[in-house]
């Protein structure tokens, strides 16, 4: 989905506010890091923005959050992705940034910042559920490597990001902060994975039903590629283990658990934050079930986890199971399940979906199948066409991606296909 291209100065916070978070789902932080307390102040939907934030105009060092969330900036209570972006360290040389896209055959960014010492890159997301963030990732790492020879930061690469506010002044050099809106372009996630990670193959509509349903799972399989990757992985188990806290939270975690939970949860934070922040998502990890452990602890027993990070954001890489992997901890399902043992209680069976018994796992997937395969296919493009009738009155409505996609049980995928009429 390409826009229109244009060239409009962006100059005011409030402006640089409009563009990220129009119809804000979640809370929005700015950061004075000038100030002596370095103080925070928080916009809720519903907040008078304009009011809140007149008084940053002119100010120096103050920064905003790319996405929305909760409450606090932390991967566990990311509530809505609103961009990718890329901060570029040392040029402002736009033509040149323009140039390196143009060369990876990528898209333009909706907007930039000049930061005072470099430039920032945005590009505009409708809103995005949190449960997308895998797929954000991947684009935000081959945005950032496409632009590596220029200067991309690598460690600018975590949903949590604060970058400067336009309207205000870096106090380095005493440059004011200012943007340029390149495009009218507001991407949704799947439109700028298309364009960035690639295009996912299609799976005959024929081959659906003529095959045998093992063939056909097969083909399926061969055609996935925004799923399974390492990110989908580690944000599985983030959210299991998550379920699993939050159910062992009257009393807490027992004490023999507690350091290999807060370990697990570690290392699948440490493949959504970057070392330099990933600290402070373990410490406050930490404390929604281990109060009582001080951050000297934490720090102690977190520190391999941090120095395999630090590692993986070098470049380095470890020797996994005969092969060289990203230097961040690897494990079986098989392993992690036995690791927690009796912590994953039976009721939580139905919540699980990496961390769930194996046997519970293959269960669901017969069944997935036996549903998907006893379908005839009248059945299937009757159904189907109901889905996207269904779509489409919901859009005419009003309604978003997000609500069609929960009302209709499908995939975000499959709503867009709906209302392209696929």
């Amino acid at each position: 989905m390409l826009g229109r291209q244009i060239s409009l100065p962006l100059s005011q916070p409030i402006s640089h506010h409009e563009k990220l978070h129009h119809a804000a789902h979640g809370a929005v932080l700015y950061w004075e890091s000038a100030k002596e307390d370095s103080r925070w102040t928080k916009i809720q939907p519903g907040d008078p923005v304009e009011k809140l934030i007149a008084g940053f105009s002119g100010g120096a060092d103050t920064y905003l959050t790319v996405n929305e969330f909760y409450g606090w900036r932390n991967v566990r209570q990311l509530r809505s992705l609103r961009t990718c972006y890329v901060d570029i360290d040392g040029t402002a040389d736009l033509d040149a940034v323009l140039d390196a896209l143009q060369a990876a055959k990528l898209p333009t960014p909706s907007f930039v910042v000049f930061s005072g010492r470099g430039l920032h890159c945005y590009w505009l997301l409708q809103p995005t559920p949190a449960h997308a963030l895998p797929v954000w990732q991947r684009v935000q790492d081959v945005l950032i490597k496409s632009l590596a020879g220029i200067g991309s930061d690598s460690k600018a690469r975590d949903c949590a990001r604060v970058l400067r506010l336009v309207g205000t002044k870096n106090s380095k050099n005493g440059e004011e902060v200012r943007g340029l809106v390149l495009t009218d372009t507001v991407w949704t996630l799947h439109e700028l994975a298309d364009e960035v990670l690639g295009v996912r193959t299609k799976p005959a509509q024929a081959q659906l039903f003529d095959y045998k349903a093992g063939a056909a799972r097969k083909q399926k399989q061969a055609t996935r590629v925004r799923t399974g990757s390492i990110y989908d992985w580690w944000h599985l188990v983030y959210r299991d283990l998550v379920a699993i806290t939050d159910f062992h939270w009257f009393g807490g975690v027992k004490d023999g658990h507690r350091d290999q939970i807060l370990f697990l949860m570690s290392v699948s934070l440490s493949w959504f934050a970057h070392p330099e922040t990933l600290r402070d998502e373990i410490v406050k990890t930490a404390r929604t079930f281990t109060p009582t452990l001080s951050e000297a602890e934490i720090d102690s027993q977190m520190a391999p986890v941090i120095n395999r990070a630090m590692a993986a954001a070098a470049g380095k890489t470890t020797l996994w199971h005969g092969q060289q992997r990203d230097a961040r901890y690897h494990f079986k399902a098989e392993t992690l399940r036995e690791w927690l043992g009796d912590l994953i209680d039976p009721s939580l069976h139905s919540q699980l979906r990496a961390l769930a018994p194996a046997e519970v796992i293959q269960q669901r997937k017969k069944e997935r199948d036996a549903a998907r395969y006893s379908m005839t296919r009248d059945e299937y493009l009757g159904n189907a066409q109901q889905k996207a009738a269904t779509a489409r009155l919901m859009k005419a409505q009003g309604r978003t991606v997000a609500e069609i996609q929960a009302t209709l049980g499908v995939s975000r995928a499959s709503v867009f296909n709906y209302l392209k009429g696929v």
